[in-house]
């Protein structure tokens, strides 16, 4: 179960190489989801590490980690299914252009 979301990634990173290949719409996805699987990983990690410096090994830290990446996760999910949807549609992500 550990491992899915690193094939999900290699997958993902798959698609990002070879988008040079596929229509301006699909490209601009491919690369606000892979763009977006970087920023959460970033985040998410990051803000554990805080939490970590801040905290130490105690309960303060467990309850802290938990809760920042299940609301970060949460978010990033909702992101996606926005994403999914405007993909469906033929639109363009809701994402900075200058990175598509």
């Amino acid at each position: 179960m550990l491992v899915t979301p690193v094939i999900g990634f290699v997958i993902l990173l798959w698609l990002f190489i070879r988008s040079s290949e596929v229509n301006e719409l699909r490209r601009a996805h491919t690369r606000a989801a892979l763009f977006m699987s970087l920023i959460g990983f970033t985040l998410i990690s990051s803000g554990i590490a805080i939490g970590w410096m801040f905290f130490g090994d105690v309960g303060h830290f467990g309850t802290f980690s938990v809760v920042w990446a299940i609301a970060l996760h949460t978010g990033f999910v909702l992101w996606g299914m926005v994403s999914l949807a405007q993909a469906m549609s033929e639109k363009m992500p809701f994402f900075p252009a200058k990175w598509l």
